[in-house]
């Protein structure tokens, strides 16, 4: 016990430096953009092969329940195509309506969901035609969330279940649109805000992405309204969301490209702007 103290006595200016250190590195990175931008890219770099490398570990273990998705998949696509159906003929058309999205197949190889601000990363990158701020689903249904940063083979994703996401979602044929943020610890439910308190719906109603941003095409299922409410003096009601995917489960998403982003960004950018 003695040794310690003495130890601890002795080193003490420098485990001194470098707890202040870390505070001066955490402030850099959390206040200042251009500094954060740096970080988050180079720890993308670092750490992206010693996660593809475990997740590939996990996903030797995993063959049995990944193939049998991967069949289910494939019978979906096959009833399609027996069917005669116009999705059928171009399995893509899905996700790529209007012929104005390109989608770009990706693993992920990191999903964290128990904090308040969840990160993914997936195994695509700017070699790959990814670049931040385009938008992932998931292979099955719902939203994964925004591109946030890039090297050349992968990408860091900013989760639907982060503090700062937000999606443009709108109830299915009721037409009343809004943001979709998480506010709970819950990974299953989301929040939808700005509803106006004369929309009429229902619980078990579909919530939608709205089409409103370069980032999402419209009508990729989100979830469906569990329950709503009205806060004292609000204008606005409070709806609670269940997700149709558990992103806790997730294990490959599509990346979706905008193929008209430019151009649209460059009328919308002066008006938000204004």
């Amino acid at each position: 016990m003695i040794s310690l103290i003495n130890f601890i006595i002795k080193n003490g200016a420098i485990f001194m430096f470098l707890f202040l250190q870390t505070i001066c590195m955490w402030m850099i990175v959390t206040f200042n953009d251009h500094q954060r931008e740096i970080f988050l890219h180079n720890t993308v770099l670092i750490t992206s092969g010693a996660q593809e490398r475990i997740s590939n570990l996990y996903d030797y273990w995993a063959l049995y329940s990944i193939s049998d998705s991967l069949a289910m998949e494939n019978a979906r696509l096959k009833e399609q195509l027996f069917s005669g159906s116009t999705s059928a003929q171009h399995p893509k058309d899905e996700l790529d309506q209007y012929g104005k999205d390109s989608i770009i197949a990706a693993k992920i190889i990191y999903n964290r969901i128990s904090g308040g601000n969840n990160h993914l990363l997936i195994n695509r990158g700017k070699n790959h035609g990814i670049d931040r701020g385009m938008g992932v689903i998931t292979a099955e249904k719902g939203v994964a969330g925004i591109i946030k940063a890039c090297t050349r083979n992968y990408c860091s994703v900013l989760s639907i279940l982060h503090s700062q996401a937000s999606i443009s979602g709108k109830i299915k044929n009721r037409g009343y649109f809004g943001s979709l943020v998480w506010r709970s610890a819950n990974p299953r439910l989301l929040q939808l805000e700005a509803i106006p308190i004369h929309a009429t719906f229902e619980v078990g109603d579909t919530v939608v992405t709205s089409g409103f941003s370069t980032i999402f095409p419209e009508g990729i299922p989100l979830g469906t309204i569990q329950s709503y409410e009205i806060p004292s003096g609000s204008n606005f009601y409070r709806i609670e969301v269940r997700t149709l995917n558990d992103l806790s489960k997730a294990r490959y998403v599509y990346v979706v490209k905008d193929l008209h982003k430019a151009e649209k960004d460059s009328l919308l950018l002066p008006l938000l702007n204004e």
